[in-house]
């Protein structure tokens, strides 16, 4: 099996060529051409699926296998063909791609290719398998954008993509922003990863996590990632209340509506400000959410982020961890 992994591995790069590649614009567009502006959104129009209709990809269809994750889906929206942004999903410590699939067609129908994954042995992979997998898969769109006959041939910006992982999956994608600066944006969904550790990257970050969460406790994971995370980088913290580990599997958890769905409106406006570069949804990040028990964050208007995302006042929250 090993040996089967190894091969698979030279051959993926032998192919698909050095990571950094993913990166390139490819010709479609320039890297600071945002994506074409649809209608004005609403509160109500983030809480919703979004205006397009989805169809999925499968390795059934001809999608890569990737020799560092297993089974994949990419979730893209039929009728937009002008370059889109895409994000990558990884599921937690033991679960599948299934976990997490939710997303796809919530994040396709406004918009943005979305791929999730699951990874090679579940209840072995820690955080670092999780972000070698999201980078594995990063390739497999670079690919899939190249590939005569698929569905999003030629449709894809490489220059807009971002990670996003569940419980250890969200420690996975904290790793993968330090190993791709470059990367737009990075969304922790009650994320994991076993302290002390300093992400140290400048990529957009977004954690959400449960008052409740006995799997990955609020304060001991998800609030150590924010409060780790270099205070220059933008970053925003929602905790939803009363809510545990699954609140973030979807937009609206998975058990039930858990939030009043302002996990999804959250999780998209963020996706739309610092992966699509539309500034329109900002304003979404700067009202706290009905169901929040803790929300913070260093971001402000559209005219601050012109002048390099200033940081706001995160001491108080960040307080909290080790009786500082």
């Amino acid at each position: 099996m090993i040996l089967i992994r190894l091969c698979k591995a030279i051959f993926f790069l032998a192919i698909v060529g050095p990571l950094p590649a993913l990166y390139a614009n490819n010709g479609s567009r320039s890297v600071d051409n945002a994506p074409v502006a649809g209608p004005e959104p609403t509160l109500d129009s983030l809480l919703v699926p979004g205006p397009h209709s989805v169809a999925q990809l499968r390795e059934i269809d001809g999608l890569r296998d990737g020799p560092l994750y297993r089974g994949a889906t990419i979730f893209y929206p039929i009728e937009l063909s002008h370059p889109l942004a895409s994000v990558v999903i990884v599921p937690g410590w033991s679960s599948s791609e299934r976990s997490i699939r939710r997303w796809g067609p919530f994040y396709a129908s406004h918009g943005i290719v979305t791929m999730t994954i699951g990874t090679n042995n579940p209840p072995r992979d820690f955080p670092q398998e999780r972000a070698d997998a999201l980078i594995d898969a990063m390739a497999t769109l670079r690919a899939e954008n190249t590939r005569d006959g698929s569905p999003i041939f030629k449709r894809l910006d490489l220059s807009r993509i971002a990670v996003s992982g569940w419980s250890m999956g969200g420690g996975g994608a904290q790793l993968a922003a330090m190993q791709h600066p470059s990367l737009k944006a990075v969304i922790g969904l009650c994320p994991w990863h076993e302290p002390p550790v300093v992400f140290d990257h400048p990529v957009p970050l977004l954690i959400i996590g449960g008052e409740k969460d006995r799997r990955a406790p609020f304060n001991e994971h998800a609030l150590a990632h924010y409060c780790s995370t270099r205070s220059v980088t933008p970053k925003l913290l929602f905790e939803v209340r009363d809510a545990g580990h699954w609140i973030a599997n979807g937009p609206k958890g998975v058990y039930r509506d858990t939030g009043n769905g302002d996990v999804g409106r959250i999780a998209l406006a963020w996706l739309k400000v610092f992966l699509e570069g539309d500034e329109r949804y900002r304003k979404f990040l700067l009202a706290e959410p009905q169901s929040a028990s803790r929300f913070e964050s260093n971001i402000r208007s559209a005219d601050a982020a012109m002048e390099g995302y200033p940081s706001g006042d995160i001491d108080s929250v960040c307080d909290t961890i080790d009786g500082r």
